[in-house]
């Protein structure tokens, strides 16, 4: 069966020499769209201010408590029921913890790191869907 969904990062250059560009599936594309909002700013994108989530404004924030949690986990919800229609029933969890970072043999560092879960149902067949990531906070990075 085709899979009707453009693969991220999109290569218009190949598109615009009629070269296929990998595809993927509903599921797949939900997913990258998922992510492209928890890593956009509000306000990034020229098309659609909206598009994004606070994560980025309250990225340095100091006063990381319950109220921190769920101002952001309020703003992605916003932005998924806002931008990604072909989920219903959307429910988004965050959590904040401590890693300890190995960066050399004696040198350690302690980073932020915010998992979010985005559990749902496809709206075209009403199968369950679920997202996880993971990113490390001060400064945002997935790794």
């Amino acid at each position: 069966m085709p899979q009707p969904y453009y693969a991220l990062p999109l290569r218009l250059d190949e598109v615009l020499q009629h070269k296929s560009h990998p595809t993927c599936s509903l599921p797949q594309s939900i997913a990258q769209n998922l992510y492209l909002m928890l890593t956009t700013h509000l306000a990034e994108s020229q098309f659609d201010e909206t598009f994004g989530c606070s994560l980025w404004n309250e990225d340095f924030d100091n006063q990381v408590n319950s109220r921190w949690k769920e101002d952001i986990r309020l703003s992605i919800e916003t932005s998924v029921f806002a931008h990604e229609k072909r989920l219903t029933q959307v429910r988004v969890r965050v959590d904040l913890t401590d890693q300890e970072m190995q960066l050399s043999r004696t040198n350690r560092r302690v980073k932020r790191r915010l998992t979010i879960w985005i559990d749902g149902l496809l709206t075209r067949t009403n199968e369950p869907f679920s997202f996880q990531r993971s990113l490390f906070l001060a400064p945002l990075s997935t790794e």
